[in-house]
């Protein structure tokens, strides 16, 4: 079975956990993977539009559906997780167990707020392995301005993973719309062309273990500001612990 699509569309992440990068053992995955939210936070960042506006723009311009609840409450992007935490360290990550944050409740102060502490904020999808525990989570947190993920913007997608070998590696492009799509599911079908009546598979499988080890959002220590007057920031507001500044 192939499936390169399910994430991050152009980008070859699928292929490269299960083969290129299968040496290594996993410390962390962290990425932004849902194209609609990263085009409507960069709208709101870069030219402080209103969410309702800039979400408009993104269906407008393909990049939402009509009923965009999946894409803002941040479904998709744990549905994804759910999918690289798997691949990454080998065991099965359920998404009911992902917590889960949307960025409906962002505002333009929060925009303001951020950039004048150095920071921007991100809609993040994380899954870090700490003392045989997987942590997964998604929600919008802020990223220090010269930190690579930080720089992520419109539709494009990114994913950092950290491995014991490799170190960290950095995959990046666009995430949404036809053409990247195209990309991943034309050549996922030249694959198993390829592999047309010859005995091996177009995909090393990858065994997941059903064992629990899953913390819990309450277990995580971060930084956290403390909301301004009139302004309720989300509990992913503050600094994420996996970039400390």
């Amino acid at each position: 079975m192939l499936y390169e699509a399910s994430v991050g569309g152009g980008i070859p992440i699928i292929g490269c956990l299960v083969k290129e990068l299968a040496a290594n053992r996993f410390r962390s995955v962290r990425s932004i993977i849902n194209g609609t939210t990263n085009y409507i936070l960069t709208r709101m960042a870069n030219d402080h539009t209103d969410f309702s506006l800039a979400l408009a723009e993104a269906q407008e311009q393909g990049y939402a559906e009509a009923d965009p609840t999946n894409d803002i409450e941040g479904y998709d992007a744990v549905y994804k997780l759910s999918i690289l935490a798997g691949l990454a360290f080998h065991r099965r990550v359920p998404p009911q167990a992902i917590y889960r944050e949307g960025i409906t409740r962002l505002q333009a102060q929060d925009f303001r707020y951020a950039h004048e502490l150095g920071y921007a904020i991100k809609s993040l999808a994380i899954a870090t392995m700490e003392d045989g525990a997987i942590q997964a989570r998604v929600y919008p947190a802020l990223i220090p301005q010269d930190n690579m993920l930080a720089k992520v913007d419109g539709v494009y997608n990114a994913v950092e993973v950290e491995g014991n070998l490799c170190g960290q590696v950095l995959f990046h492009g666009r995430g949404a719309g036809r053409g990247p799509t195209t990309s991943a599911v034309v050549g996922d079908l030249i694959e198993i062309a390829r592999n047309l009546g010859s005995k091996s598979t177009s995909l090393p499988s990858v065994a997941l273990d059903n064992a629990g080890g899953l913390k819990s959002i309450d277990d995580l220590e971060c930084k956290y500001f403390p909301p301004a007057q009139h302004c309720r920031p989300a509990r992913g507001a503050g600094p994420d612990s996996a970039y400390p500044r």
